[in-house]
């Protein structure tokens, strides 16, 4: 039996649009309900419970939205796409489950939940202009510190990522003086961390030689295939292998709207990350969303420990941690198993080689 709504959520009229948009061909009716239905998903509160919408939802959608908006049950809002649609079936649905809306959110936020933001020590997993982040390492630290972070791990991408232009071991090393310029001028302030994000290679194997890892906190992801339909297993276990692994990054390597994620026994993924005692990301990116609640949960029961991540490629893209506890939040983990409401000392332990 479905249940009845007294209000339409965002998640629920942004996924109408969008089974909208992909009914129709392509062209300018698509187009524009694509454009709503992500305003509609992007918008910091329920529409439901405010009179005005987003700017951004294109003027020649807005009586749709209107409408679908004023549905009084979910199957009153089904049948009005019913009778809205287009030729074509949608087929999209499964890129797009299990990811909180900007206004889900904001509503964690503001909420007293135990898991507080506002108590993150660690920020971590973000981007500089070394690689292919819109900003400099000074300006991605003032950043931290401005959202009451104390320590903080840069993770520019490796040169395996070739579309990225990564760091080669040069620019390592020139990243490195600047954290320790910056440390000595502004480390009771934030102390900064350098890490970078390895790309993990179909074989399972590490871009970054072995001897690079000195002194530095690799986080290791996967960014090729990810549209391949074959198992992950394998290539995740051998890098959690790998000597001086601190977390795995995103490791659906699900995109919104794009892929639903890789292929994997999770299960014995997880419980080869426990044992290994690498991390696993909590990706923040509003895009990734990534491990989903229902992953986290079976990693939390595997016995695995988190890293909270933006992924911020801009200063203002910091505030993505948020995102990140209200997923874990979701999934019922605890501080306790979240590294960046620890101390940085034991954020780290015995993670950094060299």
């Amino acid at each position: 039996m479905r249940y009845r709504c007294r209000v339409v959520s965002n998640g629920q009229l942004a996924e109408s649009l969008f089974a909208l948009a992909e009914s129709h061909p392509a062209g300018e009716l698509r187009l524009s309900l694509l454009r709503a239905a992500y305003a509609v998903f992007d918008a910091p509160r329920e529409l439901a419970t405010t009179r005005r919408l987003p700017d951004t939802v294109p003027l020649d959608t807005l009586p749709t939205v209107e409408m679908l908006r004023s549905a009084a049950s979910e199957d009153a809002l089904q049948a009005l796409v019913q009778r809205l649609r287009g030729p074509y079936p949608p087929g999209g649905a499964a890129t797009r489950t299990g990811f909180l809306t900007a206004a889900q959110v904001a509503q964690f936020s503001a909420s007293a939940h135990p898991l507080d933001p506002r108590h993150l020590r660690g920020a971590c997993h973000f981007h500089t202009q070394a690689s292919d982040g819109v900003a400099t390492l000074e300006a991605m630290a003032r950043g931290c510190v401005r959202r009451g972070a104390s320590w903080a791990v840069v993770t520019d991408h490796t040169r395996g990522l070739a579309c990225v232009n990564g760091l080669d071991a040069e620019g390592v090393a020139l990243q490195r003086r600047a954290i320790a310029a910056w440390n000595r001028r502004r480390g009771d302030d934030l102390w900064l961390v350098q890490g970078l994000e390895a790309e993990i290679l179909a074989d399972g194997t590490l871009d970054v030689p072995r001897r690079a890892r000195d002194g530095v906190l690799v986080v290791a992801a996967v960014h090729t295939g990810l549209a391949e339909r074959r198992d992950y297993t394998a290539r995740l276990l051998r890098a959690l292998e790998e000597p001086g692994v601190w977390a795995l990054a995103h490791p659906q390597g699900r995109l919104f709207g794009r892929r639903a994620g890789i292929r994997a026994n999770w299960e014995v993924v997880f419980r080869a990350a426990a044992a290994r005692g690498v991390l696993l990301e909590i990706n923040g990116f509003p895009r990734r969303q990534d491990l989903a609640p229902p992953l986290l949960s079976l990693a939390a029961a595997s016995g695995c420990r988190f890293l909270l991540a933006s992924d911020a490629h801009h200063p203002r893209h910091l505030a993505f941690d948020t995102t990140a506890v209200a997923l874990a939040a979701a999934a019922g983990i605890g501080e306790a198993a979240i590294v960046n409401f620890s101390p940085l000392e034991k954020a780290l332990a015995d993670r950094l080689v060299g």
